[in-house]
């Protein structure tokens, strides 16, 4: 099951868009998140009216640059939901090029407003030999997509939570593919997302067995 698809305890927030024919395909809940509703045709125009207006125009020039370059991309942003309250947002994509012009757009979105309980934070990260590769996961998630380390953690929690995979496992698993050189990319996003799908099949293959 795919980590964008998966449903456990967390919404599946993904999208993907068709530059040629401007065309947004997103998740339900990512679709009520943003507060379209059923039947609606998500819309740029649409979905940017729900970002924080201190937050969009930076939000809109980096969407602007992405389509004039095909590269990973990540951004940290605040959108208003329709219950009026904000919501702190983590975006993870992909932009797609065809000779030469940017075609497609691809990712996700982890919502890490939910503040992470210091207790369970210390928890999880207890164990000496545990708390090394969760806090080197953190660092690459940190430097390779702009975020701060509660953001980092959330988005190893929230895989964790997806694919019902120990925390410290997927923390093991980045670290492990970071070093591999069949990982290797000019982007480091590029490399991380790689690493995760790696893990998605890999997840898969014990499930199947």
């Amino acid at each position: 099951m795919s980590f964008l698809a998966s449903l456990t305890d967390e919404p599946a927030l993904f999208f993907e868009y068709d530059a040629t024919a401007d065309r947004w395909t997103c998740s339900t809940d990512l679709c009520e998140l943003y507060g379209i509703p059923p039947g609606q045709e998500p819309t740029t125009a649409l979905m940017l009216e729900r970002v924080l207006e201190e937050d969009r125009d930076v939000v809109h020039q980096r969407f602007e640059a992405v389509l004039h370059r095909a590269s990973p991309f990540s951004l940290e942003y605040r959108l208003v939901a329709p219950d009026g309250r904000t919501r702190r947002l983590v975006l993870v994509g992909q932009s797609e090029d065809a000779g030469g012009e940017v075609k497609r757009l691809s990712g996700f979105i982890v919502d890490i407003t939910r503040t992470i309980r210091e207790g369970a934070a210390e928890a999880v990260l207890a164990s000496t030999e545990h708390r090394a590769a969760i806090e080197q996961a953190k660092g690459a998630l940190m430097l390779s997509f702009g975020i701060g380390e509660d953001a980092a953690f959330e988005m190893l929690r929230t895989y964790s939570n997806h694919h019902n995979t120990k925390l410290v496992r997927v923390a093991e698993y980045i670290i492990a593919g970071l070093a591999d050189p069949a990982f290797a990319r000019e982007e480091p996003v590029r490399c991380l997302l790689d690493i995760l799908l790696s893990l998605e099949k890999a997840e898969d293959a014990l499930d199947t067995a």
